[in-house]
């Protein structure tokens, strides 16, 4: 069950949305409001996984509202509603998941539904479970391509205490089982901090990381070493973990279809999306790379199989998840020899500019 806020300044549109997100029965409305100072001042104590929000409202722009929900609740996912088509392209530059055009329909909503689900990386879990039903227990996940989530074995999102404490668990994540220099690490997070502070807050950063691993039961260790520091994955796994370890299995002639398409389905998105971290640029770029790679042989291999359907279907996931790739589009283009194909595939890419708009 997915919890929804809705925020429209004008009440017959914000009912109007309240009916339609209600009557789906994977959401579940916690709060609606016709206030954005309001909705800022609430967000932080409801920290929704959706929010529903016009873009044009009398006390501040929509779009403006955006950047600042990131800074009180920026897990949650943000969904544009309006009647003008021409702010689409400015809502995705603060990353909004979806834009839907006024009047809203059941389709739309149900829409948004298959989009989140596809991102996120945990199932959901009845509301009230019966007294006598047994609730299996899942373990906890972590991800990092799309947004950086830690989750508990319950499915509940973990939030870390501060910016600089969410930013050094990313790194030791994009760094496993390596010793990471912790002047190194200094310098990274506070540059502008004397030597011995910087340590010091750094000392204080590994503290709440470790808090955090356990609140969420992760069980995963930050070691400190004479230089430094190591996180220690253990057995546990995650997606970045399984990207770096990915490369023997695309150098093979005939790699398992099987461990390939799992790999695939763990993208979600960029490295870190939306974390303005200059260390991961190069990761980022890194990691597409091998999403690419097993995207296209996903692909030439459901071709040359003539499955045409799971081709198409791969090639769109790749699309959602880097739409603006034109050089990614040209090569996928290769793969689709003849012309009727070639139209399947300009019908693809009409559906995501359809998705998109």
């Amino acid at each position: 069950m997915y919890t929804v806020v809705i925020l429209d300044d004008e009440i017959p549109a914000l009912e109007m949305l309240e009916s339609l997100v209600s009557r789906h029965e994977s959401f579940r409305i916690t709060a609606t409001f016709t206030s954005p100072a309001e909705a800022l001042e609430q967000l932080p104590g409801l920290l929704p996984d959706l929010i529903f929000m016009d873009v044009e409202m009398p006390q501040m722009n929509g779009l403006d509202l955006a950047r600042r929900i990131r800074e009180v609740s920026e897990h949650s996912h943000i969904v544009f509603t309006t009647g003008h088509t021409h702010y689409a392209v400015r809502a995705f530059d603060v990353q909004a998941m979806d834009f839907l055009v006024k009047p809203i329909t059941p389709k739309a909503v149900n829409r948004v539904y298959e989009r989140l689900a596809r991102q996120q990386s945990y199932q959901r879990k009845p509301e009230r479970p019966a007294a006598d039903t047994i609730v299996p227990v899942t373990a906890p996940t972590v991800t990092g391509f799309g947004r950086l989530e830690v989750r508990d074995a319950a499915g509940e999102l973990i939030q870390f205490p501060t910016r600089k404490a969410e930013e050094l668990f990313a790194y030791l994540l994009c760094h496993p089982n390596r010793e990471a220099d912790k002047w190194m690490l200094a310098d990274l997070l506070w540059p502008d901090m004397d030597g011995e502070r910087a340590l010091r807050s750094l000392h204080t950063a590994i503290y709440r990381v470790k808090r955090v691993m356990e609140s969420a039961g992760l069980p995963m260790r930050i070691m400190k070493t004479s230089e430094g520091y190591t996180l220690h994955t253990e057995a546990f796994v995650y997606d970045i973990l399984q990207y770096e370890q990915a490369g023997p299995l695309l150098m093979g002639e005939h790699p398992e279809l099987e461990q390939l398409d799992r790999l695939f389905g763990l993208y979600k998105g960029p490295l870190l999306h939306g974390k303005p971290y200059v260390w991961k640029i190069s990761l980022e770029e890194k990691h597409r790379l091998v999403y690419e790679k097993i995207g296209l042989r996903l692909i030439s291999h459901a071709v040359s199989s003539g499955a045409y359907e799971a081709a198409e279907e791969r090639f769109y996931a790749c699309l959602l998840a880097d739409p603006l790739n034109e050089e990614f589009y040209r090569l996928l283009l290769a793969l689709f020899p003849d012309m009727e194909q070639r139209q399947r595939i300009q019908q693809l890419y009409t559906r995501l500019l359809e998705d998109h708009s």
